[in-house]
């Protein structure tokens, strides 16, 4: 296991063990290694890691989640409008 940053110390449990990689510190659970020869496919919702010569399925990591970001926000002002519209409605 790797450090744990300063602002996670204390803060740890089993549970959310941290291990960190390229991107920063992520929960071992969300942690996967690819070996060469090997890449990520998200097709059809899953994120499985395959074999890239053969094609085949080495494991299927599970359905991909909804980022919190990529969910469209209730209420928001100005949604589906180009900047196009917005001057032409600005210069009336």
């Amino acid at each position: 296991m790797g450090k744990v940053p300063p602002e996670r110390k204390g803060k740890q449990t089993e549970k959310d063990e941290l291990v960190r990689t390229p991107g920063g510190w992520r929960p071992k659970s969300k942690v996967h290694h690819v070996e060469p020869g090997q890449h990520i496919d998200g097709k059809g919702g899953r994120l499985k890691i395959i074999d890239t010569a053969t094609g085949k399925v080495i494991e299927d990591l599970g359905k991909i989640p909804e980022a919190e970001s990529a969910r469209p926000k209730k209420g928001r002002s100005g949604a589906g409008t180009s900047g196009k519209k917005k001057k032409q409605d600005e210069e009336k």
